[in-house]
């Protein structure tokens, strides 16, 4: 039976610790004490596990970001046709990064990646995977005839996601409800696709 690996197991505990201080105090008090403390570690144990906070906001930040893309992947995989598919992908990729507070993460951390290249990066890698999912729907759903784009298919799939990105901070500031946003995204998809999307 191989040895647990201890290394790596710290390393998620720590990363796990560092999520939870995220959500509960934002990007400005998740600082290398705060983790710290919430691992019951010193803020120099945590520097021999990550270089550090910098590199463990990055880690962070990933590993959201593959949490979210996980979601929309299964929602996407429950549908039958390209109008359901981009439905379930409509309704994951604005709503379903809010119980594990994937969004959350991600949108306290944005700002940051305006001055650090490797956070920039994980922005838009995530928005690349996004926006592959939906240019599969859609190019799916061309070719079916479901859709009838008017404009082109990856400018909708980059609009799409756009406007999720947009429309998920109202619903972190409490300005408008998830019906609302999904709503709305499926009303600007119906218009570009002349599809009913309901």
């Amino acid at each position: 039976m191989p040895r647990p690996n201890r290394r790596a197991e710290r390393r998620l505990a720590i990363l796990e610790a560092a999520r939870d201080v995220a959500v509960r105090e934002g990007a400005e008090g998740t600082t290398l004490r705060a983790v710290a403390t919430a691992t019951g570690m010193e803020p120099s144990a945590v520097l021999y596990y990550f270089d550090g906070l910098g590199d463990l906001v990055r880690e962070l930040v990933y590993s959201a970001s593959d949490r979210f893309i996980e979601t929309i992947h299964s929602a996407v995989a429950g549908a039958a046709d390209p109008v359901g598919r981009l439905v379930a992908a409509i309704e994951a990729g604005s709503t379903g990064g809010l119980a594990g507070d994937e969004s959350r993460i991600l949108y306290e951390f944005w700002s940051l990646g305006l001055r650090d290249p490797l956070l920039n990066d994980a922005d838009h890698a995530l928005d690349r995977r996004q926006v592959a999912i939906y240019r599969e729907i859609l190019d799916d759903g061309v070719a079916t005839g479901a859709f009838r784009p008017r404009l082109d298919v990856g400018g909708v799939a980059w609009a799409l996601v756009a406007l999720e990105d947009g429309l998920v901070m109202d619903i972190l500031a409490g300005t408008k409800s998830r019906d609302e946003v999904t709503a709305l995204i499926r009303s600007v998809a119906s218009s570009m696709l002349d599809a009913d999307l309901g």
